[in-house]
């Protein structure tokens, strides 16, 4: 028996995926702004709100997974 976990969609990696994450997003400078979507691509959610977080504040959405395409 392997003695490691296999990730949820099944494959035995040692890199974790990465996803898509979305933000409804309002500005932390622009109190007029109105809130938007915003995209990033991470490995975890703490990663992507590390990229956003400063400039918005943040209400998860979303976590899709990153297509892969091969040539």
């Amino acid at each position: 028996m392997l003695d490691h976990i296999t990730p949820l969609t099944g494959r035995n990696s040692l890199t974790p995926n990465k996803y898509t994450w979305r933000f409804l997003a309002i500005s932390r400078i622009d109190r007029e702004a109105k809130p938007c979507r915003l995209s990033v691509e991470a490995h975890t959610e703490r990663e992507a709100r590390k990229v956003l977080a400063p400039h918005f504040i943040l209400s998860f959405a979303a976590r899709l997974p990153v297509e892969v395409h091969h040539v």
